[in-house]
């Protein structure tokens, strides 16, 4: 079974929050709609009833006068739109009425003692088991001032349903056109959202086949754009890194290649006995340096890895730079000395440093193992510190770095010149990114290289 995709869900979440808005706002406005016509049912029948009252005055009651009210009743009650009946208050009987549900002569299906007393009444009842909405008004004898019929027009509620069925009707077919456009309108929504979702996927299923084609950015100007431009640059930077572990592997296996061809050739020469005597004795020390070399460069290996995936390797606390960097230049004294060459350190810094003071005295040492093997006579360590963090720079005054290998010197197995196994400023680069700060390789003006730390304010700690 086909999976729904995030489109359609969107469209369906789209329509369904619009269907129960729709559905709750319309039997809200149905209720009010009722309500509505209902009061308004019941005012329409009190302004009737109040102007039939004003013609329908009572003035005496001879024949005469008896007649003329009956002919003015008739000619009144005859423009009312509404059902009507007149109660006579002394015999509490239906003098006279429109509908035929309530006949002349019976006693009102309506309590009006009420309005016998003076008092007008509107309402909700029944007639025959029919709900209707009424009026009573009570109408005064203009000669006796007393109450002589009451007056009470009705209309049935059936009327007032079929008026809110009618508003009902009009609703629903809004309703429907309403939800035809909003499934057309979600259905452009779908394909517009889909199509960079289509495009990104696409990409992704590229990336897996280890196409690293990087994509177009999708121009949509919104956080797909963002997402697109974001997914292309982590496919540059997998490609660089894909092609620099390609490097990597071919490098190592030719690094460890070398002294093993070595260990072996000559073994196989003293078990063929080619090597004898004093000879013998020589290419034993080679393979005694090779293998040496062999366990150095595997045990960087395996310390560089180890730096890259193991977050356990660092242990970070609250240090004080400057006495971790004089220890460190202690630990590379004897190698200046044997190589004529002066250490020199300037500058303060009041602040601390949050990182771990092993590995980084580690990472010190290797910069400056590497300035003294490439100084002529000076190496200077320099420490400052401003709003931006911590800069240590360590200089020399060699021949600084070839142009063509400057972008490389980090790189793991790549060796200047003078190089041991070419994973000591790989190591370092490490230990420095690890600890939240990044390194960069210059020339200096003049001559000589020039390695920059940063750290950022963030992993500073101000002293007391």
């Amino acid at each position: 079974m086909m999976k729904p995709s995030i489109g359609r869900k969107l469209v369906l979440s789209y329509l369904l929050l619009i269907v129960i808005t729709l559905a709750v706002s319309g039997a809200l406005f149905v209720a009010m709609i009722r309500q509505y016509m209902v009061e308004q049912a019941k005012s329409s029948l009190h302004t009737e009833a109040t102007h039939l009252i004003s013609v329908l005055g009572t003035e005496d009651n001879s024949d005469m006068g008896l007649l003329k009210r009956q002919l003015l009743t008739r000619l009144a009650l005859g423009m009312v739109e509404s059902d009507y009946f007149v109660v006579d208050r002394r015999t509490n009987r239906v003098m006279t009425s429109s509908s035929e549900k309530i006949p002349v002569g019976v006693r009102p299906p309506l309590n009006l003692q009420s309005v016998f007393q003076g008092n007008g009444i509107s309402g909700e009842g029944q007639v025959q088991n029919k709900e209707i909405v009424f009026v009573a008004l009570p109408n005064v004898n203009t000669r006796t001032n007393q109450i002589a019929q009451a007056l009470v027009l009705f209309t049935e509620l059936e009327q007032v349903h079929n008026v809110t069925r009618s508003v009902v009707n009009v609703l629903v077919r809004g309703f429907l056109i309403t939800v035809g456009v909003m499934i057309v309108l979600a259905l452009v929504m779908m394909r517009t959202f889909m199509r960079p979702l289509r495009s990104l996927r696409e990409a992704v299923s590229r990336l897996t086949r280890r196409d690293f084609t990087p994509p177009d950015v999708i121009r949509t100007g919104d956080e797909f754009e963002e997402l697109s431009a974001a997914f292309r640059q982590m496919t540059v930077e997998l490609h660089r890194y894909d092609e620099g572990q390609r490097r990597f592997l071919q490098n190592a296996s030719h690094e460890l290649k070398t002294p093993l061809m070595a260990i072996q050739g000559y073994a196989e020469g003293i078990r063929d006995g080619i090597f004898k005597g004093a000879e013998a004795d020589r290419v034993l020390d080679v393979i005694s340096n090779e293998s040496v070399r062999l366990k150095k460069l595997v045990d960087e290996l395996v310390y560089l890895s180890k730096l890259e995936t193991l977050e356990d390797m660092y242990q970070p606390k609250q240090i004080e730079l400057k006495p971790l960097v004089e220890e460190s230049m202690i630990r590379v004294e004897s190698l200046a000395l044997q190589k004529g060459v002066r250490l020199t350190l300037q500058g303060e810094i009041r602040s601390g440093l949050h990182v771990d003071p092993d590995k980084l005295m580690q990472a010190l040492i290797n910069l400056l193992a590497n300035g003294i093997r490439h100084a002529e006579q000076s190496v200077w360590v320099s420490l400052q510190e401003s709003i931006d963090g911590i800069r240590v720079t360590i200089e020399d005054d060699g021949s600084g770095f070839r142009e063509k290998d400057k972008d490389r010197i980090f790189e793991r197995f790549f060796r200047g010149d003078k190089g041991d196994t070419g994973l000591g400023l790989a190591i370092t680069r490490a230990i420095i990114e690890k600890s939240g700060g990044t390194i960069m390789a210059y020339n200096r003006p003049d001559k000589g290289a020039m390695f920059a730390i940063q750290f950022p304010a963030s992993q500073l700690a101000k002293h007391p």
